[in-house]
C-alpha cells in the first residue's frame, strides 16, 4: 500500500513539473521579442518527439493570444518536420538531437529550449532545470541577441544567466512569479 502511494505521489509530482515547464514556455512567448517576419501569423511552439509536455502545452497555451499572434503548438516527429517555429522545445529524451537542430535552424530566430542539465554549453538558448528541488531556467542572452531576439528585462532577471562559460544565479523568489494563462 505504501509503495502504491509513493508511485501516485511521484506521478503527481511529474505531472506538476510538466505543467510548470509548459508555463515557463508560455512566459517565454510573452517575454521575448522576435524580428518582424516572426511576428506575423501564429506564434509557433514545436515540441520535438513524443513528450508529456506536448499535451500540457496544448492544454495551457494553445490558442492564447500574444500581442497579435495566436499561440499554436505543434509536434515534430523528427528534425525534418520542424518547420518554421518561434520556439523549438527539445525534451530530455531527444537531447541527442540538439546539435543537429542548431545546425538546421542556423540563421533563424528560433529559441531552442531544452530540459537537461549541461545543455547550455552545447548551444541551448534556454534550459529548464531543477535546482534545489525547484524548476528554474538558464538563459543565454548573448546567443538570443545574436539570433535577433530580445528577452525582456524581467525574463533576464528571473533566469540563471549563462554567457557561454559561466552561470550567474539570480535571487529568485519562487516559481510563483510565473503568470498562468487564462
Amino acid at each position: 500500500m505504501t509503495m502504491l502511494l509513493l508511485i501516485f505521489l511521484s506521478l503527481g509530482t511529474f505531472a506538476q513539473n510538466e505543467r510548470f515547464k509548459s508555463l515557463f514556455v508560455y512566459n517565454f512567448t510573452k517575454n521575448i521579442a522576435w524580428p518582424a517576419d516572426y511576428q506575423t501569423g501564429d506564434l509557433v511552439i514545436t515540441v520535438l518527439g513524443n513528450s508529456p509536455i506536448y499535451p500540457e502545452l496544448q492544454k495551457n497555451v494553445e490558442k492564447k493570444q500574444i500581442e497579435n499572434q495566436t499561440v499554436q503548438v505543434n509536434q515534430a516527429t523528427n528534425l525534418s518536420s520542424i518547420g518554421k517555429c518561434n520556439i523549438l522545445y527539445i525534451p530530455a529524451q531527444q537531447s541527442n538531437l540538439l546539435g543537429a537542430a542548431i545546425k538546421q535552424l542556423e540563421g533563424k530566430p528560433t529559441v531552442i529550449v531544452t530540459e537537461k542539465s549541461g545543455l547550455m554549453s552545447h548551444g541551448s538558448d534556454i534550459n529548464i532545470i531543477q535546482v534545489d528541488g525547484k524548476l528554474q531556467f538558464e538563459i543565454n542572452l548573448k546567443q538570443l541577441n545574436a539570433k535577433k531576439l530580445k528577452a525582456s528585462q524581467s525574463l533576464s532577471n528571473l533566469g540563471i544567466a549563462y554567457d557561454g562559460t559561466n552561470r550567474k544565479v539570480p535571487e529568485l523568489e519562487s516559481v510563483n512569479t510565473i503568470s498562468v494563462p487564462r
